[in-house]
């Protein structure tokens, strides 16, 4: 496919996150193996493709959400490499001479029934490690990307990985099986009752200042534990929130409910939004720069900072 008519080039060197399009991610260098296979099982484009078209054979609208690149500065497979033979054929900084391995997208699903407020969204993490696919509803204003429960994220690497043999998991249909029971599920409701009354649980657990510095303690020891270098405490698990995240997102939650003219409480939901505005990788509700998220730890933190308050 050819990229946009208003965008024929990228320049990774003055912003390493960008937003980009599917027609974009489409045109750009493809990476293979000695065999000539897509190194990752599937290619990102086609990934996010073919999850759309599952959802369109399950009933579902489909509307492409966030789709963004990253150039993580890994020193042998970067997130962003700028082929020079392909430059000289296509021009400087050509999208065509572009190779992305670290893309995320959110692909918003439509059903009958599905509130104004929220829509389901499959949230997929693409990177040199692997493949994480996750779902769970995205809140229309804010773009906030949820996963509340941990049996909603399946990756072939790491956190969650789903139970296949390796050879299975290197192949380009893994997620599948999966991926459309989740289609399923959302088609006919399921997903999203179960989600409205987590939510709602959520909404109804008010936090006070007590709660909300134990909350945040604990959020701290989770830190020390995943980063301590003591094997003792080491535990090894993602964290929901590295520390400036939580620096962050304590500081948001403050100002807004515990500062000047805040009602001095708060609810469990509202901190799960705090934390998951926290992790966008672009902007906040408000537009502001948020701490940087390795994108290939972005939905297991999205998941554990749910199952941490539940």
């Amino acid at each position: 496919m050819e990229p946009t008519e208003t965008r024929k080039t990228f320049d990774f060197s003055k912003e390493k996150v960008q937003t980009i399009t599917l027609a974009e991610l489409e045109a750009t260098y493809k990476e293979n193996d000695v065999y000539g296979r897509p190194l990752g099982g599937i290619y990102h484009s086609d990934l996010i493709n073919g999850i759309s078209d599952m959802a369109r054979r399950a009933g579902l609208e489909v509307e492409l959400g966030d789709l963004f690149a990253v150039n993580n500065l890994d020193g042998k497979r970067p997130g962003v490499a700028l082929l020079p033979e392909v430059e000289e054929k296509e021009g400087e900084r050509s999208i065509r001479a572009h190779l992305l391995r670290r893309v995320f997208a959110t692909v918003h699903l439509v059903a009958g029934g599905t509130p104004a407020t929220s829509v389901p969204s499959i949230a997929i993490s693409y990177s040199q490690h692997g493949i994480q696919i996750g779902i769970g509803p995205n809140i229309h204003i804010c773009r906030n990307q949820t996963i509340l429960c941990a049996n909603q994220l399946i990756a072939n690497y790491g956190y969650c990985r789903i139970d296949m043999d390796k050879k299975e998991l290197a192949g380009a249909d893994w997620w599948r099986p999966t991926v459309r029971g989740w289609m399923e599920e959302i088609a006919m409701g399921v997903m999203q009752r179960e989600w409205a009354d987590i939510i709602q649980s959520l909404d109804e657990q008010l936090v006070y200042e007590s709660d909300m510095q134990q909350i945040f303690g604990g959020l701290m020891q989770l830190r020390i534990e995943a980063d301590t270098s003591e094997k003792s405490l080491r535990s090894g698990v993602v964290p929901p929130l590295t520390q400036s995240q939580i620096n962050h997102c304590m500081e948001k939650v403050l100002v807004k409910h515990f500062g000047k003219g805040g009602a001095g409480m708060c609810t469990k939901w509202d901190i799960l939004n705090a934390m998951t505005d926290t992790l966008k990788p672009l902007n906040n509700s408000e537009g502001q720069r948020v701490p940087i998220c390795d994108t290939s730890r972005l939905l297991p933190q999205l998941a554990r900072c749910a199952e941490y308050l539940l």
